[in-house]
């Protein structure tokens, strides 16, 4: 709704995106579920953008990435980090491909493709 946009301390590109994931998970959907249709509704719209998007609730990180790079380091039972970039040499690093949503855990990193919206 309007007046929940209008409510946001940011008036910016990222504060409507913002807005739209929240009326999604407001409505019910899963975190992952909102960011990927989301990600898929503005993409729709407003084509060439560049999409790249992370949440987390502390132990869940969803990320995005579409237009622009995303990288994730595992350990598997101890720890993950998602950055646009390595930050390090370390040669467990992994990129996570163009139009593909992340959803990590300390146990597992799912990789889930976006398709491209219909025009």
């Amino acid at each position: 709704p309007a007046e929940r946009l209008l409510a946001l301390a940011a008036r910016n590109d990222s504060a409507l995106i913002w807005a739209l994931i929240r009326h999604r998970t407001d409505a019910g959907d899963d975190v992952p579920r909102a960011v990927a249709e989301t990600v898929r509704e503005v993409a729709a719209a407003a084509p060439g953008s560049r999409l790249n998007l992370l949440l987390t609730d502390g132990e869940t990180i969803t990320a995005t990435a579409w237009g622009d790079t995303l990288w994730y380091l595992t350990m598997p039972g101890r720890r993950t980090a998602v950055a646009s970039e390595p930050y390090d040499d370390d040669p467990l690093w992994r990129e996570v491909p163009d139009r593909t949503l992340l959803v990590a855990t300390s146990t597992d990193v799912l990789l889930t493709p976006l398709k491209e919206p219909t025009a």
